[in-house]
């Protein structure tokens, strides 16, 4: 496994260090006040630049077991959040919001525009599951692409995106609840922190990357 590039660990520390939230259990309701947005400069279309995600050369499986590098995701605006199927709480409250935000933003095409879950659970979140869980939520192939990988690489990704979970003897996770939002090169322009948060100004922070390119 490469190591996350040193801007992007630079990044975390300083950048995104207003980000940073208590940990929400999954079976806990937690407190709306923390619910915040944090919005980055967007950079124009181009080259990867050292700040992007999509230079992390881990493997990761999508919900059809095909192998894949996140830059393949490369090309379009993505909306990342971390999730595990089995969670009763929490995950399902993500997994609404972002349906919010995918019918909010509905005018862009998945060629625009992509949702993307990375489970924290790989021991229970195999592709298959990964797969029922798309589609008992009626989450369409061609916007939701659902990801798992080895636990290294998984805790690697979530330091990138300032998220901190954490098992319990019980099997549940206790997890921050983020929405990142990452342009087409894969750089973080804007972060969505809480359950049931105003995705206004997540929507602006889209639109204002679509009219950019």
């Amino acid at each position: 496994m490469k190591s996350a590039p040193y801007p992007l660990l630079f990044a975390l520390a300083l950048g995104f260090a207003a980000c940073q939230q208590e940990e929400h259990s999954c079976c806990v309701k937690p407190n709306t006040t923390a619910n915040r947005t944090t919005t980055a400069a967007a950079q124009p279309v181009g080259a990867l630049t050292d700040m992007s995600l999509y230079n992390l050369s881990s493997s990761w499986s999508n919900q059809n077991g095909e192998d894949l590098k996140l830059e393949k995701l490369q090309g379009k605006t993505q909306l990342v959040a971390m999730i595990y199927t089995s969670c009763g709480y929490a995950c399902p409250r993500t997994v609404a919001d972002l349906k919010v935000l995918e019918n909010r933003l509905s005018k862009y095409s998945s060629d625009e525009l992509g949702i993307v879950l990375v489970t924290m659970d790989p021991a229970r979140d195999t592709p298959a599951v990964l797969k029922d869980f798309a589609a008992s939520n009626s989450l369409s192939p061609d916007r939701w692409t659902l990801l798992t990988s080895t636990p290294d690489n998984i805790q690697e990704l979530a330091a990138l995106l300032n998220v901190k979970y954490k098992n319990d003897l019980k099997g549940n996770i206790s997890h921050s609840n983020i929405i990142t939002l990452l342009n087409a090169q894969g750089e973080i322009v804007h972060q969505q922190e809480g359950l049931g948060t105003d995705p206004a100004e997540t929507v602006k922070a889209v639109e204002g990357l679509r009219i950019n390119l």
